[in-house]
């Protein structure tokens, strides 16, 4: 192949490919300045956390906040899953040896039992398995499904 190659578009025009260092920045930031790939700061723990603390207003405005930083709905909802089954495991263990689980999640996970009994954490278990099946099969969308999970609480 010759470079000529490389300076065609795809149909078959040649395109000047002379980019200067300013052009070449711009090419791995958003609209926002940002680097491509990446986001800004949000810690998703705060929001695993208000949901063990069981603060659905809290929990509810991180969740608006964490999309809107461009944290998926799919992502938060793995969160959100986590932390229930998290506290499922700690409910029916009595300490950290008996799980796969490291200490201070596990640790964590038990002082949230205090504001969940073990049957709702397993309607909210259940809940959250039949809401995303039914969404992989487009009867609902993953944001709104959250949304009602969380103001549910």
């Amino acid at each position: 192949m010759t470079d000529e190659f490389y300076h065609k578009n795809i149909f078959g025009n040649v395109v000047d490919l002379n980019l200067t260092g300013e052009e070449r920045s711009d090419l791995n930031t958003d609209s926002k300045g940002l680097a491509l790939g990446s986001r800004p700061e949000f810690n998703i723990f705060t929001f695993t956390d208000a949901v063990g603390s069981r603060q659905k207003r809290r929990a509810w405005i991180l969740y608006r906040k964490a999309l809107s930083v461009g944290i998926s709905a799919e992502e938060i909802f793995y969160k959100l899953v986590w932390q229930i089954k998290s506290m499922l495991i700690a409910s029916k263990t009595k300490n950290v040896g008996e799980t796969d689980m490291k200490t201070f999640p596990y640790n964590k996970a038990k002082s949230f039992l205090k504001n969940f009994k073990t049957s709702e954490l397993e309607t909210l278990s259940e809940s959250l398995v039949v809401g995303y099946s039914l969404i992989r099969r487009g009867e609902g969308e993953m944001e709104t499904f959250i949304e009602k999970t969380l103001l549910g609480l």
